[in-house]
């Protein structure tokens, strides 16, 4: 399971690796987005998985608000998680068509996708280039001065 935050103003991806997908482990990568975002406040989109849910994880959002802040997805929108946008691309640029031997070639091969990919702001167009949504935002925004 990989755990993933992108930086919108860089680019850069964080992530974890884990065996599962529970409450603990996004707890875990919780504690590492924070760590590597010391002093500013994290905002982070999520979907409404179940380990995004759980009372653990409620608990601590609720003690480090100062910190982070979620903003939640409607649940079974993929789409709207441009995330889902990363993951799409390395399944079919890196992982796609290949047999990896063991779990560990795997996430090596992921590891070097997203090198290769979110280097630079710029080699990511598919992800920050999205004129629905600008033209959606823009829309909202002259009906409400309209």
């Amino acid at each position: 399971m990989i755990y993933g935050a992108v930086d919108y103003l860089t680019g850069k991806l964080t992530y974890t690796v884990s065996d599962s997908k529970c409450g603990a482990e996004f707890l875990a990568f919780l504690l590492v987005v924070l760590k590597k975002y010391a002093g500013k406040k994290v905002r982070m989109v999520c979907d409404n998985g179940r380990f995004h849910t759980i009372r653990a994880v409620a608990a601590f959002l609720e003690a480090n608000t100062e910190k982070i802040e979620i903003y939640w997805l409607p649940p079974y929108c993929p789409d709207l998680n441009l995330i889902e946008r990363i993951w799409g691309h390395l399944k079919r640029t890196v992982l796609a068509n290949v047999l990896y031997k063991t779990l560990d070639d795997l996430v090596t091969a992921f590891r070097k996708g997203v090198r290769r990919s979110t280097v630079k702001r710029e080699r990511m167009g598919f992800l920050f280039d999205h004129d629905d949504l600008l033209g959606a935002i823009a829309r909202k925004a002259n009906a409400e001065t309209a």
